[in-house]
């Protein structure tokens, strides 16, 4: 039976490569059971039907406040789901973070400004709730992979998004091979997406970077071909151009999805990366540098 079950886990890990639905499912199969959390489903953070998330509480005792981290999942802006990243949520709930993962408003029902603000909210939200959860209410972070990236780096650069959502500034972001200064749009979906032309630049966030901007851990793959490298490099400049921490990691030989294995289960124990990105969301390093 162990036989079987840990080669089940090398296969879902093998299908995680490609993060389709039935792939993640897979790899999600593999937290169902587990008391190292609970799962607090399709809280409403507004009244679309999109506007739900869901909570991820450690049952283990802590000795304060826990981290707090909401974690914004990809999908081109036009497709995935927040019951897709389980085994993530998982991954960190079991070290004592609160995880929160929304699901929002999709591309072609919605313009970029209405996805934002939805991430902005479920910001909001997670903020407000800390409390309840044992977590710092002034100490959330943000967390996001690919297009999630985008909306997580926008909400924690852009402060108008968490303002206008009632929240405070976020504490720290973890940007996963995210597009950050992507300009030009040569797709008519995305031109679609983040138009009129005069608005592309409000999608960019290495165009809000400043001193106040929260710290910031930025992972991507070498060879990612989906979203290019340059987009965590110069977001990276820019915070540190701006005094703010930042630290870059870039993975040799690796793609757009690759940095997602290492939440999964029976491939997190001892991961470098994964230990690291524990690290950061417990004990961010200070808004200003030095």
């Amino acid at each position: 039976m162990r036989a079987a079950f840990a080669a089940g886990a090398v296969f879902a890990l093998a299908l995680l490569a490609g993060c389709t639905a039935l792939e993640l499912g897979a790899v999600n199969a593999l937290e169902l059971g587990r008391s190292s959390y609970r799962r607090d489903s399709d809280l409403a953070y507004g009244p679309q039907p999109r506007q739900r998330l869901d909570v991820y509480v450690p049952t283990a005792p802590a000795a304060g406040p826990r981290p707090l981290v909401v974690f914004v999942h990809g999908g081109r802006w036009s497709y995935g789901s927040k019951d897709q990243y389980r085994f993530l949520a998982a991954g960190l709930a079991e070290r004592g973070i609160v995880v929160v993962v929304p699901n929002y408003r999709l591309y072609p029902s919605v313009h970029m400004a209405a996805s934002a603000e939805d991430v902005a909210r479920a910001v909001a939200w997670a903020e407000h709730a800390a409390p309840g959860y044992g977590a710092d209410p002034a100490a959330v972070a943000v967390m996001g992979h690919s297009a999630g990236a985008q909306l997580a780096a926008l909400v924690a650069t852009d402060q108008h998004w968490i303002a206008d959502a009632g929240g405070v500034p976020v504490r720290a972001l973890v940007g996963l091979a995210g597009p950050y200064d992507f300009l030009p749009l040569t797709d008519d979906d995305l031109r679609d997406y983040f138009g009129p032309p005069e608005r592309y630049p409000a999608s960019q966030p290495v165009n809000f970077v400043d001193a106040s901007s929260a710290p910031a851990l930025l992972v991507h793959g070498a060879d990612d071909v989906t979203t290019e490298p340059r987009n965590s490099v110069s977001l990276a400049a820019k915070l540190r151009a701006s005094g703010v921490p930042v630290e870059l990691r870039m993975l040799p030989g690796e793609g757009h999805t690759a940095v997602l294995k290492r939440f999964a289960r029976f491939y997190r124990g001892g991961d470098e990366l994964y230990e690291a990105i524990v690290r950061f969301l417990a004990a961010p390093p200070s808004r200003q540098a030095g």
